[in-house]
């Protein structure tokens, strides 16, 4: 399945739906490492606030090849979430507050791969067009992918989709990576 590969049973039941299954067993996608015991990923809002049964309630990050046109990397990362209605900004929708939330973090993720730095880059802008309301509970798939680098700014574009690849929501981000000193710059060479 992946570099970091998990079975089947080890998947949340609501991730264990076939269009998550189809995505997980592609041999072109790898399952990352995420969480606060030093793996890849580490976002405390997520972990203690947002990961709860009535929130987010199952989730994976994933590459994958990327196809989008404008895409200049070869991959985009993917974030297959299970939401429950504690996210809800009207009963039985999510608010779309998260939407912007969930195509940040899954933008950012983009922005940490695309270069090694120590320090991650900062959003400076993000623009979201709402397509549709998000139903709670659901499970969705946030992707993003780099369309833009020049010096220490990156361009990503980023999409919630279903199962069927109907559209949520998509945004457009800036993000700029810290000034790195010399000695930084020579150790990434």
């Amino acid at each position: 399945m992946s570099s970091h590969s998990i079975g089947d049973n080890e998947i949340h039941p609501d991730l264990r739906q076939e269009w998550c299954l189809n995505i997980l067993r592609d041999p072109a996608v790898t399952i990352l490492p995420q969480g606060s015991d030093g793996k890849t990923f580490t976002n405390t809002m997520f972990e203690y606030t947002l990961y709860t049964e009535r929130g987010i309630r199952a989730h994976l990050l994933l590459r994958r090849p990327c196809s989008e046109p404008d895409s200049i990397l070869s991959t985009e990362y993917c974030t297959l979430l299970s939401i429950g209605d504690g996210l809800d900004g009207k009963a039985g929708r999510a608010h779309g507050g998260f939407n912007a939330l969930i195509l940040d973090q899954v933008s950012g993720a983009v922005t940490r791969h695309a270069r090694q730095v120590r320090v991650p880059p900062a959003t400076s802008t993000i623009t979201i067009d709402y397509k549709a309301p998000i139903s709670t509970p659901s499970v969705i798939l946030c992707r993003a992918w780099a369309c833009e680098m020049s010096g220490r700014k990156i361009w990503v574009k980023a999409a919630i989709e279903d199962e069927k690849g109907r559209l949520f929501a998509s945004s457009k981000s800036l993000f700029i990576y810290a000034k790195q000193t010399n000695v930084e710059a020579e150790k990434m060479l």
